[in-house]
Formats: C-alpha cells, sequence, structure tokens
C-alpha cells in the first residue's frame, strides 16, 4: 500500500512540473507574440505621426 502511495505523489509531482513548464513555456511564447506587436504597433504610429 506506501509504495503505491509513493508511487501517487512521485507520479503527481511530475505531472504538476511538467504542467509548470508547459505554461511557462505558453507565457513566453505569448510575451514573445505581445513584444512583436507591440513593435509592430509602435512603428506604424511613429511613421504615421511623424516620430512624437
Amino acid at each position: 500500500m506506501s509504495k503505491k502511495l509513493l508511487l501517487i505523489l512521485i507520479s503527481s509531482l511530475f505531472l504538476n512540473t511538467s504542467c509548470a513548464t508547459v505554461s511557462e513555456r505558453a507565457n513566453n511564447a505569448y510575451d514573445t507574440v505581445a513584444g512583436a506587436v507591440s513593435k509592430g504597433y509602435n512603428k506604424v504610429k511613429d511613421t504615421v505621426t511623424g516620430d512624437n
């Protein structure tokens, strides 16, 4: 019984860690996309408004 419990605890730890890693990668991807969109928007805005 204690071996099963230990196995469940270890498995849940790995699952939580992998989910955190996936979430972190998704956040990094979102930051990259948001940064690129922001740079593009600022470039267009500067072109339209004359670098104000």
